[in-house]
């Protein structure tokens, strides 16, 4: 591991983009400590260095898109994301502990150390208080900001290596070479560490930012405490919490590193958490985003009114779900939304190659609110198999009288929300009256595929909810609308809290609340009339086991494509999700009756030792004191 002993600083020239002015810096040459904390335009130079290591979540080398399952391409290697390519490859089970895939640990394939983050906040920390021009307001906040920044990078290693070394101060000059040789700490030590750091920065953090001009982004009291939220949430769950897999997960000196006995305790407290990261963003104005039409639209169909509550919920900035935009991500989604775009006539310069697979298409729930395998008004078994035609009353969604697949018709809004596909309807992009929208053509060789082999969906889905509607375009341009990318949403605190709720006492009202609100919405009825009326097994709410479940569907529903679902999936320790074969339709063929057929493009074969990262192996030659993450 490449801890440095070194504290002062050659020359750091950190570049970090955004449209926010905070993050416009270029730190002039520092080359000393001293220089950096000398004046306070200097330190805050300084603290968004601190700053330039959040990883850019709404961007391609965020490895929970990639690596989800959720997306795919057409095989490895296609040279539009040779860039990322190494990231896609964890969607293909090809990590390795050779040369890591994302290795935050040393910064190398993709992102930057954390570690290199957590050594400059130490540094931050230590020498903040030599700033002579600063008030002690200012100079608390930024305390507080930097304290969350620490918890945070600590807390992105955790759930990527489960148990770390716990950096809570930088070594000094003079450390022995034994002194550098960290070792991992236990995973409760490290929660413990992370939930204190964030209880600290909590007290100084303001609830909403005051000067939005220049300051959107920065980290608040809300940000602090969803943080910890999703903290303890991950302590709690199933891979840290009674996990026998991992009983000789030890250190060398024979200390586990991972409790196998259950905790409940562990799912109170993250209750607890959630609901104090709720209050917090209540006070602060956040509420479920419902999207409301610009003077220049036209008034809405019921169905178009919830498809776009979901889609703005991503797309449109500091909207009042957004509990933490990054902007930092902004510039990086205009890649993002022109690799899932599908070719049209507003883009027509390449198609898009970033798939959705069936398996995500297959997550959502029929119209009545239920899973497509629970409906008893739904043929699940020919979901498959037969073809049918688009009724007028569709004609929002879908281009009416044109033949589809069963499996696209009759399904919840947020189906149609998040996917586009062949004969889908794709409102916006500067078509704002419904009678007149855009629909695709998809079969190959039609006017909304390529024609080549290189840029193409190659299940027949694209994510759709990635794609702002503002978008325009024509025959030679396409003109993407960048958006701060939410990297916590309200919806996200009250699935987790219902989660929580649910395996402390099981099924209750207050549980069923929270998951309601989300499914509101959507459009949706609650969960208990809609099992009772739709679903073969009406009593699946009112068990635990059966009520996690649906929770834990929800909750992947919900963040489609967002990259929640690969750490979810972790967490829960399911493999049956995480191996699903990744299915499409045979997008090659050039008739409908033969397009509609299910094909495998990959089988994964994933085993629990991809719950954690591996640790490069030369890191563990350097340092022996580290042991490797399981079955690595």
């Amino acid at each position: 591991m490449k801890l440095y002993k070194i504290l002062i600083l050659g020359v750091l020239i950190f570049s970090v983009v955004s449209c926010k002015k905070y993050l416009d810096v270029i730190p002039d040459n520092i080359a000393t400590i001293d220089n950096a904390f000398s004046l306070r335009n200097q330190a805050e130079k300084y603290l968004f260095t601190c700053y330039s290591f959040l990883p850019k979540l709404g961007d391609m080398e965020n490895p929970a898109f990639l690596g989800s399952g959720e997306f795919i391409t057409p095989n490895p290697g296609i040279s539009p994301l040779d860039a990322n390519q190494k990231l896609i490859d964890l969607a293909y089970g090809q990590q390795n502990k050779v040369s890591p895939i994302y290795n935050a640990w040393d910064g190398e394939n993709g992102p930057r150390s954390y570690y290199q983050g957590i050594r400059h906040c130490n540094i931050f920390l230590e020498n903040i208080g030599r700033v002579p021009d600063i008030k002690e307001s200012e100079r608390n906040k930024w305390i507080a900001e930097v304290k969350f920044l620490k918890a945070y990078y600590h807390f992105s290693l955790l759930r990527m290596y489960g148990p770390i070394p716990v950096i809570k101060e930088n070594l000094p000059i003079s450390a022995s070479v034994e002194e550098v040789k960290v070792k991992r700490e236990p995973v409760d030590t490290v929660v413990n560490y992370i939930v204190r750091i964030l209880d600290e920065a909590s007290t100084d953090l303001p609830t909403v930012i005051a000067n939005q001009g220049d300051e959107l982004g920065r980290i608040t009291k809300p940000i602090a405490l969803s943080v910890k939220a999703q903290v303890l949430i991950l302590a709690a769950s199933p891979l840290f919490n009674g996990n026998s897999d991992y009983a000789n997960f030890k250190n060398k000196d024979g200390q586990a590193l991972i409790a196998t006995a259950f905790e409940a305790g562990k799912w109170q407290r993250a209750a607890t958490a959630c609901k104090e990261a709720i209050d917090a963003c209540h006070e602060a104005g956040n509420t479920i985003f419902y999207f409301e039409p610009p003077f220049n639209m036209k008034s809405l169909s019921e169905a178009t009114q919830y498809c776009m509550n979901i889609r703005g919920a991503i797309t449109e900035d500091w909207n009042s779900e957004t509990i933490w935009g990054m902007s930092n991500s902004k510039s990086n989604t205009s890649w993002l939304q022109n690799i899932t775009t599908p070719r049209s006539e507003i883009q027509e310069v390449s198609g898009a190659l970033l798939a959705a697979t069936i398996n995500s298409a297959e997550m959502f729930y029929t119209r009545n609110g239920v899973p497509i395998e629970e409906d008893k008004t739904w043929d699940y078994n020919g979901r498959f198999k037969r073809l049918k035609t688009i009724s007028q009353s569709d004609k929002s969604l879908m281009n009416p009288n044109y033949t589809t697949s069963s499996f696209n018709l009759d399904r919840e809004l947020r189906f149609y929300a998040d996917l586009a596909f062949d004969r889908s309807s794709l409102f916006g992009f500067g078509r704002l009256d419904e009678t007149n929208l855009l629909y695709l053509n998809t079969i190959w060789g039609q006017t909304n595929t390529t024609g080549n082999n290189s840029r193409f969906s190659c299940t027949g889905y694209w994510p759709k909810k990635l794609i702002n509607y503002k978008n325009t375009g024509s025959k030679d341009r396409y003109n993407i609308v960048t958006y701060v990318w939410p990297a916590i949403r309200l919806s996200n605190l009250y699935l987790l809290y219902a989660e929580a709720l649910n395996e402390v006492g099981g099924p209750s009202e207050d549980v069923l609340k929270w998951v309601d609100l989300v499914r509101k919405r959507a459009g949706l009825k609650g969960i208990t009339e809609s099992w009772a009326n739709f679903s073969k097994n009406p009593a699946k709410p009112t068990t635990k086991d059966g009520l996690r479940n649906i929770i834990h569907r929800e909750t992947l529903i919900e963040f489609m494509f967002e990259g929640e679902s690969y750490w979810s999936m972790r967490r829960w320790k399911d493999l049956d999700l995480m191996n699903q074969p990744r299915t499409g339709w045979d997008v090659f063929q050039t008739t409908t009756e033969n397009f509609y057929r299910l094909k495998t493009i990959f089988v994964p074969n994933y085993t629990y030792r991809d719950f954690l990262f591996p640790i490069k192996e030369y890191d563990l030659a350097v340092n022996p004191n580290l042991v490797q993450s399981p079955k690595w």
